[in-house]
């Protein structure tokens, strides 16, 4: 337990729960004032599923499948019921350290997003039990209780890739209604990602239902009920199935984003590639998946029910403490970041991700344009997902990740920069002071691990718009002892700056406003971008001179987020779960206004603002960058042919 505002009897707390890959977190939130800007950490506390729960035998929180060869074979799953005992042990090591359940106002949750549960024609008299007064029953474990409750012991999660047929069905089912059959595939790709935010991705629980339904019908007939991690979670909780939001629902491939509700056209293909037994409440036997998946909680903001009697009786909360709707951990993580629009969330990790709150999402079109091989920035859009916002009915999330991240950081560093940060910041001023003063002729991009878009791998460099070996100084006489010199110098500072460049550009020109994907032959001026702050986060975001350069590309102020200090879990979805609880689920609504405008900033914020000047030379460069990343996948593509 981390306690920060003591153990004292006063106050309401505000619970929050994250079901990640590797643990069960719970943060509880108090506010002194009942304001937004005064919640505090109150404690925090974990359950790691490899050390704490050993005998389930994961590694990483999952269980990776192997062929007869002793090969991975794609799968990657989770014990379900696992998770179950995971929530009884955390409640358990929270009574242990006499937390106060008592003072439990609400809760809220979020959960690794795309991982799906099953549950049986047992479950829902397993979950209602959980509401009953019986004591025989309720001296029973929470695993013991639902033993029986799954139809599909190894849940499928976010790590799987092992459905790549099946997404190619899902495009290709879309992508024949556009009459041409060469290219149904292409075509069906930006058809998914217009209806559901996103390409088909083998992680994603529409392809994982499509290869149960397929694979195992008897199993899939046999399901009454499908959840995902999160709704899952508030399910136990409540004692009853709790309808999924649309943020976590828009990683499934199934939620049509302007609707908020299943994409009828993508349930009935999954519910007819089956052989299930017809449900007498399905229209006309046709969409048996719809039934299954349950209603979507649209606001996403609703108190679904009650903690059932089962954790009243067992850890003390009051019976009347409210289940808000759980979500999918990256939007609880805007939430904790109290993002507002126009805000993207830049987290320079170990893979650089962006998200963006925005009110735009791909908007239906005529897709067939988009059906050849000719537009590299309309296949670049196909590396973005939509999602919709936990609880802005008109705000969308638009995520954007590269896998060269750090790790590209610091290989430059190493080769570069004398493995030295402090050598890579001055070589990163330095060279930016030269390069826009010589026009910014030389561009570099850094593919160390098959990069996600474009899909190329190794490390190009181009000076004055032709592809070159290593960047150069023009010198009169090249072979002089000064010249190798000041080439070597110059290529070490600016392989720095071009690595950063390329990163960031990539970043903006995911971003940019438009109603059609940009090309190399656009102007300058049409580049108006979606982003009007920037929150950064993650481990480079402790480097002000990397920041200085993300402020200057994007033309926006960047606020170098903290860690929240002795506030335990601050900036994490649990955290943002337990604000969610808070602001949708405290007794006195009448103050709560829309949870997604309140905005605060730590005063001990560093802000950096941008150098306009540079901005403009930056945006100028746009069209060259889009020429390049298309030449770098014609490249791919002919080396393939």
């Amino acid at each position: 337990m981390t306690p920060h505002l003591g153990s004292g009897t006063q106050g309401d707390l505000y619970l929050g729960l994250d079901l990640s890959t590797q643990q069960l977190k719970a943060v509880a939130l108090a506010s002194h004032t009942g304001r937004e800007d005064d919640l505090e950490t109150h404690s925090s506390f974990a359950i790691h599923f490899d050390s704490d729960l050993a005998h389930y035998h994961t590694r990483g929180g999952v269980t990776v499948r192997k062929d007869e060869g002793d090969d991975d074979d794609g799968v990657v799953t989770a014990p379900v019921l696992m998770w179950v005992e995971a929530l009884e042990r955390l409640f358990e090591k929270m009574k242990a350290a006499r937390f106060p359940f008592e003072r439990v106002v609400s809760v809220s949750g979020a959960a690794q997003q795309h991982g799906s549960v099953y549950w049986s024609s047992h479950a829902l008299d397993a979950l209602h039990s959980l509401n009953s007064s019986s004591a025989s029953l309720h001296a029973k474990s929470l695993h013991s209780i639902l033993h029986n409750s799954f139809t599909v012991l190894e849940s499928p999660i976010w790590q799987d890739t092992s459905t790549s047929s099946e997404c190619r069905k899902l495009e290709e089912f879309l992508g024949q209604q556009e009459g041409d059959q060469t290219k149904s595939r292409r075509a069906g790709q930006h058809k998914l990602a217009q209806l559901t935010g996103s390409r088909a991705f083998e992680r994603f629980t529409g392809s994982q239902i499509l290869k149960l339904a397929q694979n195992e019908p008897a199993t899939y007939d046999a399901t009454a009920r499908i959840s995902l991690v999160s709704s899952f979670l508030a399910s136990v909780l409540m004692g009853n199935y709790a309808a999924i939001d649309p943020a976590d629902g828009s990683g499934m491939n199934l939620l049509n984003l302007e609707t908020r509700d299943w994409e009828p056209s993508l349930t009935r293909f999954i519910s007819q590639s089956g052989g299930e037994i017809r449900h007498p409440s399905d229209q006309a036997g046709q969409d048996s998946l719809r039934r299954k998946l349950g209603d979507v909680d649209a606001t996403g903001s609703k108190a679904q029910g009650v903690v059932n009697q089962w954790f009243v009786d067992r850890y003390g909360f009051r019976p009347e403490v409210k289940v808000i709707t759980f979500t999918g951990d990256n939007p609880a993580t805007v939430m904790a970041m109290q993002a507002e629009r126009g805000d993207a969330i830049v987290s320079l990790g170990t893979s650089d991700t962006l998200v963006l709150y925005t009110t735009e999402h791909p908007k239906l079109q005529d897709v067939s344009k988009f059906a050849g091989n000719d537009n590299a920035q309309a296949e670049a859009s196909l590396s973005l997902s939509y999602l919709c916002h936990p609880v802005d009915s008109r705000g969308y999330l638009m995520l954007y990740c590269a896998k060269n991240g750090s790790l590209a950081r610091e290989r430059v560093r190493d080769q570069y920069a004398q493995q030295d940060w402090g050598v890579f910041n001055q070589y990163l001023k330095d060279a930016q002071r030269e390069g826009l003063a010589g026009g910014l002729d030389a561009k570099g991009f850094y593919y160390f691990d098959a990069e996600i878009w474009p899909p190329v791998q190794g490390v190009y460099r181009f000076q004055d718009g032709q592809p070159v070996t290593e960047f150069h100084l023009a010198v009169s006489e090249p072979s002089s002892e000064k010249s190798k010199t000041g080439n070597t110098e110059y290529a070490n500072r600016m392989n720095v700056l071009r690595l950063c460049e390329s990163q960031f550009m990539a970043m903006r020109i995911r971003t940019l406003r438009s109603s059609s994907p940009p090309s190399s032959s656009s102007s300058s001026d049409t580049f108006p971008s979606n982003v009007t702050r920037i929150l950064a986060t993650g481990g480079a975001s402790s480097n002000e001179t990397i920041l200085q350069l993300l402020a200057d590309i994007f033309g926006v102020p960047v606020v170098q987020t903290s860690s929240g200090g002795d506030q335990s879990g601050v900036g994490s979805a649990a955290w943002g779960a337990a604000k969610k609880a808070f602001l949708f689920g405290r007794k006195d609504m009448a103050t709560a206004a829309d949870g997604a405008k309140a905005q605060t900033q730590s005063k001990e914020a560093r802000v950096l603002l941008p150098e306009l000047d540079k901005t403009r030379r930056y945006t100028a460069q746009i069209p060259e960058y889009i020429r390049l990343e298309g030449l770098l996948l014609k490249h791919r593509r002919d080396a393939l042919a």
